[in-house]
């Protein structure tokens, strides 16, 4: 594989780990009562994780002198600010789940790219880890 194919799907993951429905629930500020504070806490730090696994991404891009080009959200989640946990579970849990389908998509190509290989294989296992915990939340 090229390194500009390498470059693409990185990219591409760092876009969809940046602009995931988790990232902008996480800013479009969900409410819980005050009974359910520690869920919100757990949620937070999900937020996090994933986070830390785009920032991770970009550095290897950044280490790579890749042009780093983040997309705004592609779509429009307006009508889901200030809503509860509750309410937008379904909608992260199934997005989460298309998060690790490209993952491992992109697994499978990078496999001539042993540094970019193991990245991504260790963000997919944080990110199914991170799919049970907020499946549980």
């Amino acid at each position: 594989m090229s390194v500009q194919n390498t470059t693409e799907i990185l990219t591409e993951l760092l876009n969809r780990l940046s602009r995931s429905w988790l990232q902008y629930i996480g800013e479009a500020w969900p409410w819980a009562s005050s009974e359910s504070e520690d869920r919100l806490e757990t949620f937070r730090g999900l937020v996090r994780r994933q986070q830390f696994s785009a920032e991770r991404v970009a550095s290897l891009l950044s280490d790579r002198d890749a042009v780093i080009s983040v997309q705004s959200y592609l779509f429009d989640g307006t009508t889901l600010n200030y809503v509860t946990l509750d309410y937008v579970k379904p909608r992260l849990v199934a997005d989460e789940k298309e998060v690790i389908a490209e993952l491992k998509s992109a697994v499978v190509s990078l496999k001539d790219d042993a540094e970019a290989l193991r990245l991504v294989e260790q963000i997919t296992t944080d990110a199914e880890q991170l799919l049970s915990e907020l499946t549980d939340l």
